[in-house]
């Protein structure tokens, strides 16, 4: 903390503490003696710590334990405002499916997919039901899960990101021409 924290400005040791504290760790944590799933911790704290208005992690749950994970999205959700941006890199989307506002998903160097959760969720459902005229079905263990465009108000239903995923790669333009009509 010594060392880097001189390099960002607007770095807050109050932060720190309250990061380093929603992970149940001490100020005082020697970095050479923490595991590899402890040292992934300080480094998110001091991230979070530095204040910047854009931040970036990849895949920042992988190595944490359940508990781990938990404190992770509350640790990320106190340091969240309106003066950053916080871009979430992952394949563990359960992980973080509380903290997303936004979503794109990225194919073969290409975004395919980039609207809003709000969008998202007054646009289209998600269910286990069986429907005519599913945007996307995808098989699993005793039953089917589908994306279908919402027809009502009383249609709304939680969102599934990996579903959502599967459907956006199988045809993203049949996903995408939902929000352009």
């Amino acid at each position: 903390m010594k060392l880097n924290a001189p390099f960002y400005p607007k770095f807050s040791r109050e932060t720190l503490d309250k990061c380093l504290s929603g992970f149940n760790m001490d100020i005082n944590i020697r970095l050479d003696k923490l595991s590899m799933g402890q040292k992934k911790k300080a480094f998110m704290c001091f991230a979070l710590a530095a204040n910047t208005s854009l931040l970036i992690m990849d895949e920042p749950t992988n190595g944490l334990d359940i508990p781990s994970k938990s404190q992770f999205r509350q640790v990320v959700s106190s340091c969240m405002n309106d003066n950053r941006t916080i871009v979430i890199s992952t394949h563990q989307v359960r992980d973080v499916e509380n903290l997303i506002d936004h979503i794109t998903i990225i194919n073969d160097k290409k975004a395919v997919f980039d609207y809003s959760v709000a969008d998202i969720t007054e646009k289209l459902c998600f269910t286990t039901e069986k429907i005519e005229n599913p945007l996307f079905t995808q098989e699993v263990f005793g039953g089917q899960l589908s994306v279908c465009k919402r027809q009502n108000e009383n249609d709304e239903t939680p969102l599934n990101i990996e579903l959502l995923f599967n459907a956006v790669l199988a045809d993203s333009g049949k996903i995408n021409q939902v929000f352009t009509n």
